[in-house]
């Protein structure tokens, strides 16, 4: 008996290679920075707001504050920081012009007796 294939049969295929990759591993993550972001993002939105725009300003910029003492999310937490600065003096220009707007107006409408 001999090794070999009968005429007119296919040939037995050649062993496969088996190729494991593996995905490196995940950089580790700062939530604290994730939050600092995406609430100084939202700010951004909800400076116009009275009284629930402040909420994010301030919890963005705590929370960014303390995800700078962490080693890992340092870029998220400076965006986070950015974002809620941002929104923080946005939020002050608005309200003052409002304020004076409101104030020239009253003031305007008790002199000419409207």
């Amino acid at each position: 008996m001999t090794d070999q294939s009968t005429p007119g049969a296919a040939p037995t295929p050649p062993p496969t290679q088996t190729i494991n990759i593996q995905a490196p591993p995940a950089a580790p993550t700062n939530g604290l920075a994730v939050a600092s972001l995406v609430l100084g993002i939202v700010s951004l939105f909800l400076f116009w707001v009275p009284f629930l725009g402040w909420v994010p300003v301030l919890v963005a910029l705590v929370l960014g504050l303390i995800a700078l003492q962490h080693p890992y999310g340092r870029g998220m937490a400076i965006g986070g920081l950015v974002c809620a600065g941002i929104a923080l003096i946005i939020k002050v220009i608005f309200w003052v012009m409002l304020l004076g707007i409101f104030g020239a107006a009253a003031t305007a409408s008790h002199i000419h007796g409207y």
